[in-house]
């Protein structure tokens, strides 16, 4: 077969159509991801704008390669959509259609222009303008650590540059469009290297779809299913990294404890759902007043622990008591009935010759404090010999 940019315009085809079936398979099997969708009707349209393209060339049609457009000036905005949506974010409709919408106008204005032109200067603008809005997207995202995010971003960034390099070529003149480029040309790189796109964009796609919902499945398995709050193997092993980090930066590492007051009693008297919600309600009263690198984990039952790193014991026990106020305030009722439910907690933070169970025991010492003295409230257990054990209980007014 002699490797002419016609050959490659056919192969590109035949990739870009089967891409469309690899992500169209993908969707389904990812339980019909929007994201996946919209990127198999991207690379759908890509290939019936290209199969348009090939049998205008093939036939000498002028008329199809100009219909071609519609499908192929709508692909790049489809590329987007899919960037927005995986991201759980809205798409404007303008937006998606506005590079369509500027085709149109040109290929129907009374001016004296070169329609043929001027109509793919649009096609491939819209293909430059899309693909790096793409590409942004996926960077302002970048935090999410996905497999394949970055090499995506790449991909799309230089399939843009070559249209921005095919769009040159016809505002200067060098490519007339009646026929298939030469193929050292820019428009003869844009179906050479689509065919990489083509493919490479349905592997990394995929590969960062699963790659999610594997994430997504690990974190199902770290986290209480009721209260949103990380479960007890998950929360020590999170709490002992950042004991680690502490430890290395010289910082306080405080840690709470929280337990419901009568919680048994309000299950007795208003039923097992309704304790439940309690649960609820305090875990997002708590996950209000933290910050974002603390740590919050249910340690069993209606007991839940805290990590506050680069906190000393006087913040911690601050943060403790907003928590133990901000719920007694909300929950004086429950349904339209007396309930008062309340809150005691222990407070610790501890020195680096302490270990994790050290300040888990003496939180959990303070905490029983807090019962012994009335309940709805926040004791604290101070250590004095930064030498040994946290041992020595005080009352913070």
């Amino acid at each position: 077969m002699h490797l002419d940019t016609f050959t490659f315009m056919v192969s590109n085809t035949l990739i870009t159509a089967f891409a469309c079936l690899c992500l169209f398979g993908a969707w389904v099997q990812f339980n019909r991801l929007p994201a996946l969708l919209w990127w198999a009707c991207a690379h759908g349209a890509n290939a019936i704008g290209l199969t348009m393209l090939v049998m205008g060339f093939a036939l000498r049609n002028p008329v199809l390669p100009a219909i071609a457009g519609i499908p192929l000036t709508l692909a790049p905005a489809m590329i987007w959509a899919g960037v927005e949506r995986f991201h759980g974010r809205h798409v404007p409709l303008p937006a998606l259609v506005a590079g369509l919408a500027v085709l149109l106008a040109v290929a129907v204005a009374p001016f004296d222009i070169d329609h043929r032109k001027w109509s793919v200067v649009v096609q491939f603008g819209a293909w430059t303008v899309y693909l790096l809005l793409a590409a942004a997207s996926l960077w302002s995202n970048r935090e999410e650590k996905l497999q394949g995010q970055r090499a995506l971003m790449v991909i799309l960034s230089l399939h843009a540059v070559i249209f921005l390099g095919g769009c040159q070529e016809l505002l200067t003149g060098t490519f007339e469009g009646t026929g298939p480029p030469d193929l050292l040309s820019w428009f003869g790189m844009i179906h050479f290297e689509s065919i990489f796109y083509a493919g490479g964009t349905a592997v990394v796609v995929i590969l960062m779809t699963r790659d999610r919902r594997e994430q997504k499945i690990l974190e199902a398995a770290k986290t209480d299913s009721l209260t949103g709050a990380v479960n007890r193997q998950a929360f020590f092993e999170g709490a002992e990294r950042l004991l680690e980090r502490c430890r290395k930066d010289g910082s306080p590492y405080s840690m709470v404890m929280f337990d419901l007051d009568h919680f048994k009693n309000i299950n007795d008297t208003q039923g097992h759902q309704a304790g439940d919600r309690i649960l609820v309600y305090f875990a997002n009263t708590v996950q209000k007043t933290l910050r974002p690198n603390d740590l919050f984990g249910r340690y069993g039952g209606e007991e839940f622990l805290v990590v506050l790193p680069e906190a000393s014991v006087e913040t911690a026990y601050v943060i403790a008591e907003r928590v133990r106020k901000a719920f007694a305030d909300d929950h004086r009722f429950f349904d339209g009935s007396p309930l008062n439910a309340t809150v005691s907690a222990g407070v610790a933070s501890i020195t680096t010759s302490c270990d994790l169970n050290e300040i888990v025991a003496l939180v959990d010492q303070a905490m029983y404090a807090a019962k012994h003295n009335g309940r709805n409230r926040v004791e604290c257990a101070t250590n004095h010999d930064t030498a040994g054990p946290c041992h020595n209980i005080v009352k913070i007014a």
